[in-house]
């Protein structure tokens, strides 16, 4: 594995897991579901910097593009929800449900820092019927975010102070909890926090691609989260080694170096009707400057196998160019978007089956 983990930790996790620590999600399978993030382009270019709380693609818009491109689900932010008013809300439920849209939410870390707030996020999650929300702690990423070990440690501590304590009001509502793996935790870290809380009503938004950032064997996430799965951001990924590290690209399906059908198969092993969401989020590489010692300043060199993932990830690198935004036109970029968008979703259909 890319993370060494203590001989308890270990225990305890292969214990936890054994446990099934959720019940089994209600479906027919797996959906083939759209994530808001999906539409990055047009969210960025539509933001008006004026009204902070603006939703720069409105919940009927981005309804109308999961339609378009053929998916059974969306999974909305909470921003775009313009109103919490009862006679509002109705009115989404009715449009999910005319579309035939299995709906989810992805919510602000702020919802798992008070009772009131999870208790106002959940009542609005229940009236919309959505049984299942992602929840990112960490906006940023790892190892640009915190610029000294102490910041990252202290952190981390209010995590896992906070989320225990919150198990009572998250237990009193029947929304699933999903938080990602978001450049934040690698995928025992955050099995650890889940163990800490030890409730069936939380567990992780299992992303495809986002570890890799991290140092860490795709299988090797998918393995250690998939009996935690609620929800996910199905992504394919390709890299491009540089003078400090490598460039990380989200790419269309099939086009890039996970293993996608063995890590599908992995999850639904466990979760046999969770979603598959996706997530192709179109923009520039991401740097990934592990070869600077500030790279390492929050990370443990000693969890990572840096020579197995240089010669298993950087030993695949991408033959075509990255997708990249900056220089297009505007709508060049929205173009290249949909574009990016409809290949996942064909090869989703035709070579994934789902």
């Amino acid at each position: 594995m890319s993370v060494m983990l203590t001989r308890r930790a270990l225990l305890n996790s292969m214990a936890l897991a054994a446990a099934a620590p959720f019940v089994r999600l209600a479906g027919d399978g797996p959906r083939m579901c759209l994530a808001y993030t999906s539409f990055a382009v047009r969210m960025l270019q539509g933001k008006d910097i004026l009204k902070s709380n603006a939703a720069a693609l409105t919940a009927d818009q981005f309804l109308d593009l999961c339609v378009k491109f053929g998916a059974r689900g969306a999974q909305l932010d909470w921003s775009q929800i313009e109103s919490r008013e009862a006679s509002a809300l109705a009115k989404l439920k009715a449009r999910v449900e005319r579309d035939g849209l299995a709906l989810e939410l992805s919510v602000p870390s702020s919802c798992l820092e008070t009772p009131a707030a999870y208790d106002e996020m959940a009542s609005t999650a229940s009236v919309l019927g959505v049984k299942r929300v992602r929840i990112a702690l960490l906006y940023g990423r790892r190892y640009e975010t915190f610029k000294t070990r102490e910041e990252w440690t202290t952190w981390r501590a209010k995590w896992f102070a906070t989320l225990p304590a919150m198990k009572g009001a998250i237990e009193a509502h029947p929304v699933l909890v999903g938080i990602e793996n978001h450049k934040d935790f690698h995928a025992a870290e955050l099995v650890e926090l889940l163990q800490r809380v030890g409730s069936a009503k939380i567990g992780c938004c299992v992303d495809f691609g986002n570890n890799l950032s991290l140092l860490e064997d795709p299988m090797d996430t998918i393995r250690t989260l998939a009996p935690y799965t609620v929800t996910t951001h199905l992504k394919d990924m390709a890299v491009k080694p540089t003078a400090d590290g490598f460039d990380l690209s989200e790419v269309a399906l099939g086009e890039g170096l996970l293993p996608l059908r063995a890590m599908i198969d992995e999850l639904t092993r466990h979760r046999p009707d969770v979603d598959l969401c996706l997530e192709m989020i179109t923009r520039d590489p991401l740097r990934v400057p592990y070869k600077t010692d500030g790279y390492w300043i929050a990370m443990d060199r000693a969890a990572v196998d840096v020579a197995r993932f240089e010669r298993e990830i950087l030993g695949k690198p991408s033959t075509r160019d990255l997708p990249r935004i900056t220089g297009l036109a505007p709508a060049d970029q929205v173009a290249l978007e949909d574009e990016l968008v409809r290949r996942s979703m064909a090869y989703a259909r035709t070579s994934l089956r789902l």
